[in-house]
């Protein structure tokens, strides 16, 4: 009878831990540099660009590479991907979403890094406004998506294609698409309408009416 091959269990214990945090690094989408602070530029008005304050990603999280002077912070946002999306949504918020709404978003980034769960996500964004450490905005403002939604291809590491257009993004805590009329299917679609969206993280605390941008 030939012998039994034994396989050490640390060994199999340290192939399966390699798998895993290989699926999470796959799973987790790091851009280069330049590419990443082109993006979270361009989602913003070009008079606003050189002056704005920039955070990229990072295996830890968003950390802050330029300082700006006029109030407005822009970012590839990659809030909705520890639901499983794969969508990069580069945005701009000016002074009020930068005080408010930008924390939100940089706590998702570093979860996400860490390869915390959606849940887990919920969880901490939740304590986070009940316990006051975050903020809904306090007035009106703006955040601009000037390049939409874009869809990133996991096998091949790149950006494939816009899935939602370009479009502002006014601040709208609380409101519902029936505050706007918009419960119901309009009668016509040759309008682009406005609708409201709420955050991945923050739901309607972080809610926006969105507005579709004129296409240049």
């Amino acid at each position: 009878m030939q012998k039994a091959i034994s396989i050490p269990v640390i060994f199999v214990v340290s192939m399966l831990a390699t798998s895993v945090l290989r699926a999470a690094e796959l799973s987790t989408i790091l851009l280069p540099l330049e590419q990443e602070m082109r993006l979270a530029l361009e989602a913003g008005p070009e008079h606003l660009r050189a002056d704005a304050t920039v955070y990229v990603f990072e295996k830890d999280g968003y950390r802050k590479v330029r300082s700006g002077k006029n109030g407005f912070v822009c970012m590839v946002n990659r809030d909705g991907n520890q639901k499983g999306d794969n969508d990069l949504k580069p945005t701009c918020w000016d002074a009020e979403g930068a005080r408010t709404i930008v924390p939100v978003m940089l706590r998702v980034g570093e979860l996400i890094a860490r390869f915390a769960s959606a849940k887990q996500i919920e969880h901490d964004i939740a304590d986070g406004f009940a316990s006051g450490r975050f903020s809904s905005p306090r007035k009106a403002g703006i955040a601009y998506m000037l390049q939409g939604d874009l869809l990133f291809d996991p096998g091949t590491r790149q950006i494939t294609k816009v899935i939602a257009p370009p479009h502002y993004m006014i601040y709208s805590p609380g409101v519902t698409n029936g505050d706007i009329g918009m419960d119901v299917k309009p009668a016509s679609s040759r309008f682009a309408l406005p609708k409201v969206t709420t955050g991945y993280s923050g739901g309607a605390r972080t809610a926006y009416i969105i507005v579709r941008a004129h296409e240049q």
